[in-house]
């Protein structure tokens, strides 16, 4: 584990970095109450192709929590710090559902030290459902995401991870979580130039596929791949498929 500090955060991340350059340099960003460990099956295939670095954003993880509530751009503005900060050249940002909506805000407002980016189950729309459940934070901030029933194997190990640490509902953690879930990316989505590739679980409940066919629409240079079997975490569910997808993106884009 390394540490830099971002705008007066410190953040924590993980490389994998070979000895000499590389073509190819990958920023994974995690989802809502997740962390970086998430990312570490993939991370070990992407290495094969190209250095990987992965954050523990602000207020997850090991990184610092900040002393008042961020939003989307406050996110995206720290991801485009650390690249400058370590000198990474247009390196392919993936971003998971919130880590996605980072990803958006990033690619929208700091197109000139991306390459390409990949949303994967990303959220980024404000829906009514998402209103209703406004008064309930509290709890679904502490309310375990995955069930035991529905682990497996690597599965299993990997949700547990992401489940482990009961995150505290913090005044902080309760107005960023509203600030993020409250505002559409409509219009950051619009102005994306890189060339984008959104990745979905086909049983995705949690940003439905219907969000994928949405960013699609409004996204010019975008492509959709549908991950059989897979659902919210389709990295998770299916990671090879996932890996294979993100480097014939790759391959096939300029």
């Amino acid at each position: 584990m390394k540490q830099v500090v971002i705008n007066d955060i410190l953040v924590s991340y993980d490389a994998l970095r070979h000895p000499a350059p590389q073509p190819e340099t990958f920023v994974l960003l995690h989802g809502w109450r997740s962390r970086k460990e998430v990312w570490r099956v993939v991370a070990e295939q992407l290495f094969s192709h190209g250095d990987v670095y992965a954050l523990d954003l602000p207020g997850f993880g090991n990184s610092e929590i900040p002393g008042r509530a961020l939003t989307v751009r406050d996110y995206a503005d720290l991801v485009a710090g650390f690249i400058q900060k370590c000198e990474l050249t247009a390196p392919t940002v993936i971003g998971h559902s919130f880590g996605g909506r980072v990803t958006i805000a990033l690619a929208s407002l700091h197109p000139e030290i991306i390459g390409k980016i990949v949303l994967v189950d990303s959220a980024g729309f404000v829906n009514t459902s998402a209103k209703r459940r406004m008064a309930k934070t509290a709890a679904r901030l502490i309310r375990p995401l995955f069930r035991p029933a529905f682990m497996a194997s690597l599965r299993q190990k990997i949700y547990e991870l992401i489940g482990a640490e009961d995150y505290v509902a913090t005044p902080w953690l309760q107005q960023t979580f509203t600030n993020i879930i409250t505002e559409d990316l409509s219009e950051h989505l619009r102005a994306i130039t890189a060339p984008t590739l959104l990745l979905w679980g086909k049983n995705d409940r949690e940003t439905p596929l219907s969000f994928a066919t949405r960013m699609r629409a409004l996204i010019p240079h975008s492509r959709l791949v549908v991950l059989e079997g897979a659902g919210h975490f389709s990295f998770v569910d299916q990671p090879k498929a996932f890996v294979e997808a993100v480097h014939a993106f790759i391959r096939e884009t300029p």
